[in-house]
């Protein structure tokens, strides 16, 4: 008769420590969801998106780099790839607008656009 546990039984066989055999799992990257969450929280405020975009898209930059750098560590290349889109859109969207009123209320663009400035 043979027990279950009976090291000469052919069946038996030892216990794998846990996790043997497995390769890692792919982990979040924090700084690419800093670099999302910067970003998007720049949408909310007016004048910050010139300052807090580009911080945004630079986290984007950097994280994305890490990334590239080891793939099968990293699950999340779209939050860094988010950050950097919306970080320079709101940055440029913001500085184009500045520019347009500044030129606008100096005369530049034509008298028309400056008498709105005037009142």
């Amino acid at each position: 008769m043979t027990y279950p546990y009976d090291p000469n039984n052919s069946y038996y066989q030892t216990p794998q420590p846990y996790g043997a055999g497995y390769p890692p799992m792919p982990r979040n990257n924090g700084m690419a969801i800093a670099s999302m969450c910067v970003s998007l929280a720049a949408i909310f405020t007016c004048y910050g998106a010139l300052l807090i975009g580009p911080v945004g898209a630079i986290l984007g930059h950097v994280s994305l780099r890490e990334i590239n750098r080891d793939q099968q560590a990293y699950t999340n290349r779209s939050m860094a790839l988010t950050g950097i889109i919306v970080g320079w859109s709101l940055f440029a969207a913001w500085a184009l607008l500045i520019t347009f009123v500044i030129l606008a209320a100096t005369g530049v663009l034509g008298p028309a656009l400056q008498e709105g400035f005037e009142s």
